[in-house]
This record gives C-alpha cells, structure tokens and sequence, in this order.
C-alpha cells in the first residue's frame, strides 16, 4: 500500500516511522472494531498504541484519514489472500478461481471478523468510503472476469455476475460471525458440496437450454429490473424448481 495516496496520510520515511505508524493502525483497528468510531478517541489510539499525541498528527491529519488507511489495508489483504491461494493451488478455470478464491475468503473472514466492521462501520464514518471501497474492488473483480468471459454462460453480464460473487463471499464469510465454531473442514464442506454445485448448474453451465429458460422468465414484480431474469438464473437450479 502506498500511503502517499491516501487522502489525509502521510506517508512514513523510515522503517522507524513504518513502525509506529503500523502500531496506530494496529491500535486503531482494534479499538474502533470493539468500541467504534465515534466512542474512540485520538488520544484512545495513542495510549493503545503507546504512541504520543503529535506522533499520530505525522501521518494522520484526523480520525477520517486514519479509517480510510485502514480500508486500504483491508483491502489489500483480502487481494493478498485471494491472490496467494490461487498461485498456491495453480487455479486454470474461472470456475477454479472463483472457489479457491471463496474459500481463501470465507477462511480470512473467519479469523479477521474485524473485518466486518471495518468495511460496514465506514458507511457511518463517512458513505463515500464505503462506496470507494465496493466501488473499486467491483471494478477490479469485472476486469478479472471478463478475461475469463468465454467460461461463463451466454446469458451471464460480466458486471452483474462480478458483484453477485462479490455478495457470494460477503455473506459466507458473514457466516462465520454467525456460527464463529465453523471449522476448515467444515468450510471446505460447504463450499465444495453446496456452493459449487450450484455454480456449475448455473453461471458456469454452458446448457442452450438453461440460457433459453432464463431469458424467458418474467418476473411480475414491479420491485425487480427487466434485466433480473438473467441475473436471477446465474442460479439456474433454482429458476427451473
């Protein structure tokens, strides 16, 4: 992460500056996962942090600045994750990709539940960090997929198929904050015996005749959008029940 990049940061000239910045965020994540944003002080992070008060405004011009660094992390780790999990298992398929990448995801939300409330607790920080954030991990997920684009069926829209495998992961690891005694094994269960399958018969079915069914369907809903007959049938098991 380059923090010169970041609104509001500043970015650490030496390691002893990487060092006390990293213990700010570190405190700072902490903090605002058990207490929150706006119960968390400045002064809160610097004696969490065993830093002093002018130390933080060095790389920090406030709390914003310092929560939209945090987002940066996050993000970055999520990538780092996801990206080391497909060179570790040599993934070749999109359909590969997108369930090692689950797994590795769901496993990271799993031990990282602050997470959550991190990426969440921005829209109360500040919306357009929120937004930012989704805005360009979508971005960079629809360019991934559209270079896999021949793997997924005819009907599929790169961008809509991107943020519901973005919702895909959300949610699953949002399960493990649900059921926190989710172990591996059984991670690895659910993914391979019940998300897969249903990927396969759906957005990753090549079958004419799943692809004429779903752009067929009408939905008499005047809740739902024309084009929600393709979107619902990237789950096309469930379209045909």
């Amino acid at each position: 992460m380059n923090n010169s990049e970041i609104k509001g940061v500043t970015q650490p000239k030496t390691k002893l500056g990487k060092s006390k910045m990293d213990k700010i965020l570190k405190a700072a994540r902490k903090l605002f996962s058990k207490n929150g944003f706006y119960q968390t002080s400045i002064t809160d992070i610097c004696r969490e942090s065993n830093t002093a008060v002018g130390t933080f405004y060095i790389y920090f011009d406030d709390k914003t600045a310092l929560y939209r660094c945090l987002m940066e992390d996050v993000q970055r780790e999520i990538k780092d994750t996801i990206n080391e999990a497909l060179l570790k298992k040599n993934c070749t398929t999109r359909l590969e990709k997108e369930k090692e990448g689950l797994r590795a995801f769901v496993k990271y939300g799993a031990a990282n539940h602050d997470m959550f409330e991190i990426l969440w607790g921005s829209l109360t920080v500040d919306k357009s960090l929120f937004v930012d954030y989704y805005r360009s991990f979508g971005a960079s997920y629809i360019r991934s997929l559209s270079y896999d684009r021949q793997e997924l069926a005819d009907y599929v829209d790169v961008d809509s198929a991107a943020y519901l495998f973005m919702g895909i992961n959300s949610f699953l690891a949002l399960r493990t904050m649900i059921k926190p005694d989710l172990s591996d094994e059984e991670i690895d269960h659910m993914i391979d015996q019940h998300v897969v399958p249903i990927l396969k018969k759906g957005i990753f079915s090549l079958d004419p005749q799943a692809a004429d069914l779903c752009l067929k369907i009408k939905f008499p809903s005047p809740f739902l959008p024309p084009t929600s007959g393709v979107f619902c049938c990237l789950f096309s098991p469930f379209a045909r029940a």
